[in-house]
């Protein structure tokens, strides 16, 4: 479809009734227009040709005094490539309206040769005949849009003001689609975090943990994820990767290595880098990037309890800057991430000092079992907590059968009652009992025996909550 005749062959200008009709179905068709891409849409079918021109493309502010491309209709891949990235002070019409906040007409290629000579080139090249430009405004964020024209305009009084209201129209469909666009894409995130946070609130391996990443980061054109984390020797060794070739074998790194990962772990701050920031700052790293064909990349640490457990790494296809909420959800995300691993350092940590726990009990118990003297544990209640088979064939009562029982009901008459005592002191001062029992035991009814016994305190958290024996026949 052909959006405008050829130069000079150019339909007469519109009369004012036509000029109201054309802007009031513009406005109802912008009006059912919701999103973005709908917006665009009606902007492609209906604004370009209503205003008879052949491109229009739309800068919006990158940070103050630099514009970056944010859409465009109609315009060449030159122009596209050339003018990613503007400048406030560069001599370009969108640069001067957003700069001055005034119009820029240009009626023919002579205003073009005498405003903006650098342009003339391109113009002739594209056969632009005239131009116009028209700055904008959001909040605290400004911009500009710009119409390109294959045949030249007078832009007289009744045309000017044609125009502008067709831009402001535009204008305003814009940024109430940005709107509803920002509102579902809230939602959207909102979603997948309560999604992400989900399936992360239990304990996971790195690998799964990446790849959860790599699912909540899909909202925002994410195409792989990557995870480093830090270990004990401060070095960082990959441990997940989603989207990307593994590599086999992948050697632990040094935290002052010159990779996005390391220094985002040195410093604690976040990277958002695009190809021409990764060229320059790692450019030993350009050829892998651009064999991933990955135009843009965020590095954010993992922190979690005021440490940094490592760092997430995400790719993008596209060129881009992410915008303020993207950058807020790939922190989000990043704030799970690290909570996940966390919690699995954690239960690893428990895991390993409960198994070292066990182990360190049995070996404990074997020797308690096994050693040749009669061992015993009591409680603050001097009743048995615990005998070894020493103690049992020495009282001639099975070890099981004494848990719960005093020493003057394991031992009869005097020794029992001399053991309690002996129990008794020792809990009272504090201080190991050493004393000599004499009497009969179950093993030996009939026979005096003596016995060697040592009470002494048993303490935990400065508290003594038992007695230790330790008996040995003379």
């Amino acid at each position: 479809m052909r959006l405008t005749p050829e130069p000079g062959t150019a339909d007469p200008v519109p009369s004012r009734p036509e000029h109201l009709q054309r802007l009031q179905r513009l406005t109802e068709a912008l009006s059912a227009a919701a999103t973005l891409a709908q917006v665009t849409r009606v902007v492609l079918d209906r604004a370009l040709i209503l205003v008879e021109a052949r491109a229009v493309v739309v800068f919006w502010e990158r940070r103050p005094g630099e514009l970056e491309l944010v859409q465009g209709l109609g315009m060449t891949e030159e122009f596209a490539s050339g003018y990613r990235r503007v400048f406030a002070d560069e001599p370009l019409p969108c640069a001067e309206a957003y700069r001055t906040g005034q119009a820029v007409w240009l009626r023919s290629q002579a205003d073009v040769v005498a405003r903006f000579p650098t342009l003339v080139p391109f113009a002739r090249r594209e056969r632009l005949e005239a131009w116009a430009a028209f700055p904008l405004s959001s909040g605290a964020s400004k911009g500009a849009v710009g119409l390109q024209f294959a045949a030249p305009h007078p832009f007289d009084d009744e045309e000017r003001s044609f125009v502008l209201a067709a831009v402001r129209q535009c204008a305003h469909a814009v940024e109430r689609a940005r709107v509803f666009d920002a509102h579902t894409r809230l939602a959207e995130r909102l979603q997948h975090l309560q999604l992400t946070a989900a399936t992360l609130s239990v304990a996971a391996p790195p690998r799964d943990v990446a790849a959860a990443a790599f699912r909540a980061l899909g909202v925002v054109g994410a195409c792989a994820a990557e995870i480093h984390a830090l270990s004990g020797h401060e070095r960082l060794t990959l441990v997940a990767r989603h989207g990307r070739p593994t590599d086999e074998g992948s050697a632990p790194m040094p935290l002052d290595a010159p990779v996005p990962a390391a220094e985002v772990v040195r410093t604690g701050r976040a990277l958002w880098l695009d190809a021409p920031e990764i060229a320059l700052r790692y450019p030993h790293l350009e050829g892998d990037r651009a064999a991933r064909e990955e135009g843009s990349w965020a590095a954010v640490p993992l922190l979690a309890s005021g440490r940094a457990l490592g760092a997430l790494t995400v790719a993008f296809r596209q060129v881009r800057t992410l915008e303020a909420d993207e950058r807020t959800y790939v922190r989000l995300v990043a704030q799970l991430c690290a909570a996940a691993l966390d919690r699995a350092q954690l239960f690893e940590e428990a895991k390993r000092s409960r198994a070292e726990a066990e182990s360190t009990a049995a070996l404990l118990g074997a020797a308690w079992a096994a050693a040749p003297k009669a061992l015993a544990l009591v409680d603050r209640e001097g009743r048995f907590v615990r005998v070894n088979e020493a103690f049992a064939r020495l009282a001639g009562v099975r070890a099981d059968a004494q848990a719960g029982r005093t020493p003057a009901e394991v031992l009869p008459g005097v020794a029992g009652e001399q053991l309690a005592a002996a129990v008794k002191e020792a809990l009272s001062t504090g201080a190991p009992v050493e004393r000599e029992v004499l009497g009969e035991t179950h093993a030996s009814a009939g026979r005096t025996r003596t016995l060697a016994t040592r009470a002494s305190p048993v303490r935990l958290d400065a508290s003594t909550v038992g007695v230790a024996l330790v008996i040995d026949e003379r």
